[in-house]
């Protein structure tokens, strides 16, 4: 099924190329239109889009508190941030107010493509998940299938790699430990049937430390294991925020510092990378393995 598009924009001539890129490169179709925030905010959650296309400098209410009322109202509605901007801090305020991508004008259409197809991969990833929680409570049974967590090892291990690539911790102390966690997760869900399961960090220290002993390699501490993951992890954050300050519009910092960490951490990070604070950013173990497997569409 085809999104729906809400597009809001005082320019009716941005309205409009917005509405031509969508309807041109069949991503969807408009379901509504507003030039400022106060009809918007009602239009909004009453025709409940898929994904809602802002500007940030809007006439009455802007972008950002647009976005932070509809979020408020628990709206499923995803938001794509557009604007003529360049204060990284107003940036920064309209990814914790909830938008999942940025625009930048004037406007681009390879670029608004691009993060229209971004966004819709993730509306996608979305519905998967409710209709699997859905299913679980429904029935109280796992959902075996032949085709979930399909991903070959290979695959997996080629995919991990990329993404370590990209965030600078290939062949860094620990990312082995990392990469073979992620595999068993991999491994087990496939043995259960189901896209997800629970499971507690140390158990994976554990788990990994039998492999080892399996394997015969040299015997480690459940704190040593998990010392190299949290220091390989916070090195990655480090430099997921180091491409932030160099370019806050690049690809790779747009895909990693909301999928693998809390923004507000790599925001945290970039301050005192920047001297503007004492604070280093803190990063979350399982955030950060969720979001590695959600990069491989498990």
């Amino acid at each position: 099924m085809k999104p729906a598009f809400y597009i809001i924009d005082d320019d009716p001539g941005i309205r409009r190329i917005l509405s031509n890129i969508i309807d041109n490169y069949r991503l969807g179709y408009v379901v509504g239109e507003a030039e400022d925030g106060k009809n918007a905010i009602e239009e909004i959650e009453e025709l409940m889009p898929d994904i809602a296309l802002v500007d940030l400098l809007l006439p009455s209410v802007d972008g950002i508190d647009i976005v932070k009322e509809i979020k408020k109202r628990d709206s499923s509605t995803q938001f794509i941030m557009i604007s003529e901007v360049t204060s990284k801090d107003m940036i920064a305020d309209a990814y914790r107010s909830g938008i999942e991508y940025f625009i930048n004008k004037p406007i681009n259409v390879i670029e608004v493509v691009s993060i229209i197809e971004k966004a819709i991969e993730t509306l996608n990833y979305k519905r998967a998940l409710s209709l699997i929680g859905k299913t679980l409570e429904k029935s109280n049974y796992r959902i075996f299938s032949d085709n979930v967590n399909n991903t070959s090892t290979a695959c997996a291990k080629e995919e991990i790699t990329k993404v370590f690539s990209d965030i600078g911790i290939l062949g860094e102390s620990g990312s082995g430990d990392l990469m073979n966690i992620i595999e068993m997760i991999i491994e087990e869900r496939k043995r259960l049937g189901v896209k997800f399961h629970s499971y507690k960090t140390s158990d994976l220290y554990r788990m990994l430390i039998k492999k080892y002993k399996d394997e015969k390699k040299s015997s480690v501490s459940v704190k040593a294991i998990e010392q190299r993951v949290r220091r390989v992890i916070q090195s990655s954050l480090e430099n997921v925020a180091s491409i932030g300050i160099e370019d806050y519009g690049n690809v790779k910092f747009e895909k990693y510092s909301t999928s693998l960490f809390d923004f507000t951490e790599v925001k945290r990070q970039m301050d005192y990378m920047r001297e503007k604070s004492p604070y280093k950013g803190k990063i979350n173990v399982k955030k950060f393995i969720e979001g590695m497997l959600s990069h491989m569409e498990l």
